[in-house]
Formats: structure tokens, sequence, C-alpha cells
């Protein structure tokens, strides 16, 4: 029985199926969502863990779900799929549970994110499929949901924050779901009750790579050369993602630009900017021709190209042109 993921927080706390089957290609989420359907098992006096050899578990899965005992000790089953091409054997050994689930196991299966020719094979349609199988694929926030995330993140942890903390959190930590978590969950250990302000960010997420293109974000906005030469030098150093530092800065070119050809106020609405940032934003787009944005565009689609391996030309060069390109032409300092 497929379950959305948007579900699963009500799913987990009072679903009674013997059998999950969960799939993600996002670690955190697929961790998360063991761990939490593990607790509540054993909540209900499943304690026993048992992983399933990875090699060739099927003829272990069959045995246990006939395994007799005087004394019967409640378990969980584990089973890993480290490959989704299943044998014939593997789909017999599948049926073979769901005909009769041991009311003294529970099974759990885990693997990475089927693709749509996946989502029709046989195996993958009988756990689909079956009554007494909780079957949900998690996919990672997109990043125009980022922030309602880490909203709603911020709520199950009893957290209140405010408007503008909760907007640089979900900036600074955008696609970096295990960042965010331990942020919140720091916060909520160290300081039970207590609201979250902008202010206290920077201790939380430290120095990790995130923060850092965002430094260089708003060294960008600051029109700051040295500043953005030195993040950059950071992120080099620290392995960062490029498509990471490329998505920062042609988001904030994005928004430049909506801000001078529209609406102000409904920009920073639906955007949902806050001070400082908001500031930020507004007094660059008041000091950039925007022609100068446009061409910044062309340049993200150059930049794109070599990332991709299309275009053999230096890529940190070119991630430091589009950067200072924010800057004023008179303060930029030699290279």
């Amino acid at each position: 029985m497929r379950i959305k993921a948007r579900d699963w927080p009500t799913e987990q706390a009072r679903g009674k199926e013997p059998v999950y089957a969960l799939f993600s290609d996002e670690p955190f989420l697929l961790a998360e969502a063991e761990t939490q359907l593990r607790n509540r098992w054993q909540k209900e006096g499943f304690l026993r863990l048992q992983r399933l050899p990875q090699d060739n578990p099927w003829p272990v899965l069959r045995e246990e779900r006939d395994a007799l005992s005087l004394f019967p000790e409640p378990r969980i089953l584990l089973l890993r799929l480290n490959d989704l091409r299943l044998s014939k054997d593997a789909v017999a050994a599948i049926e073979f549970w769901l005909t009769h689930p041991p009311e003294d196991a529970r099974l759990l299966i885990s693997g990475a994110r089927p693709d749509a020719n996946t989502q029709k094979l046989k195996w993958f349609q009988t756990l689909d499929r079956a009554a007494q199988v909780g079957c949900v694929i998690f996919y990672p926030p997109e990043a125009r949901d980022w922030p309602r995330y880490i909203e709603q993140r911020l709520r199950q942890a009893k957290i209140v924050a405010s408007h503008e903390a909760s907007a640089l959190l979900a900036e600074h930590s955008l696609g970096n779901l295990s960042a965010a978590d331990q942020a919140i969950r720091r916060w909520a250990e160290l300081y039970p009750g207590q609201p979250l302000e902008a202010a206290d960010l920077p201790d939380l997420l430290g120095d990790s790579s995130q923060f850092s293109i965002f430094d260089l974000s708003d060294a960008s906005l600051q029109g700051e050369p040295r500043s953005v030469l030195r993040s950059l030098a950071r992120l080099r150093e620290t392995e960062a993602e490029p498509v990471l530092i490329l998505w920062t800065l042609h988001r904030d070119i994005t928004l430049l630009l909506q801000l001078q050809e529209g609406n102000v106020q409904e920009v920073m609405r639906k955007e949902r900017l806050f001070p400082p940032r908001s500031e930020r934003l507004l007094a660059t787009a008041r000091r950039l021709p925007r022609q100068r944005l446009r061409q910044a565009l062309f340049q993200c689609q150059e930049i794109d190209a070599r990332i991709k391996g299309q275009d053999a030309r230096p890529l940190w060069p070119a991630l430091a042109d589009l950067a200072l390109l924010f800057c004023q032409p008179d303060k930029v300092p030699a290279q």
C-alpha cells in the first residue's frame, strides 16, 4: 500500500502494518524514517534487531517466516536492498513472507529510490499493492520548499523562531538536511524553551561549507571584493560543491532582477525575505545596473556548462568573476 511521504509522521505514529518498505536517495531522510519505525516497534515489544545478510538474504527470510520456538522473541528483521534488480528467488521469498507474516516479527525493507522503470517491476508492484505493506518513497525538499520544510522542523522541535532566524536558517542550510537537523536539535537541547534569533545562527551552524556559501553571498551583495575572494578561497579549500555556489549566486541575481522589475513588497512577501538580507538585496538592486545583472545570467549558463564538463575552461575563476560582478568596478582589486 503506497503511503505519501507527507503522511509519514501520522503513519509511523499509528500504523499497524507488519511490513514497511522505505526508499530514498537522501540518506538522512531514510535513516530518520527507519529509526522512527524501529522505535515504535520496540515500544510495542519487538526488541531484538536482526539484520539479514547482504549477499543472499532470501533463504534466511524464508526460514524466519516459519521459525518455531517454545519461547518466541519478538524481533525486527532489517533487509537492506543494495541492488534494486531482484532475482526470481528474491521475488518469491518476498511473496512467501507476505502470504503469512509471522505475528512475532516485523520486516523493514529499505533501499535507494526506485526509478520509474523499477517501480514497474514485479517485486516493487508486490510491495506497493500489498495491504499489509506500508510503502513510502521519500524525496528531499526542493529549493522552493526549503523554507517551509525548515519551519516544519522547527515546529516539530517545539522551537519558536523569529521570521528572520527561520529564513536565514533555511538559506544557510539549503540542501543540507543533516546540517539543518543538527542545528535545530542542538538549539532544542542546549536552550530548551528559548526563542531562536538570527544572531544565534553562526554559533549553531559553525564554519560549514553551507554557511560559507552564504558568507560569499553576503559579501557579494555588500560589494566587498576582498571578502568575496576570501570566501571563494575557503570554499575551494573545503571542496564545496560548485553547483551550490552557482545556485546561490544565480538566485541572488534573479531576486535582484525581480526587485528591479516588480512590486518590491510583493517580491519580499512571496520570497520570504527578511532583514538584514532583504535590506542588502534592496541596496544592491538600487546600486547595480539591470544590464549587468542580465549579463550575469549569461555567465551563469556558461559556468553551468563548465560544471557539467561541457566547457573545458577553468571553473573557479569563472565563479570569482561572477561573484565580483556584484561589486562596484572601482572596488575590485587586482587579481
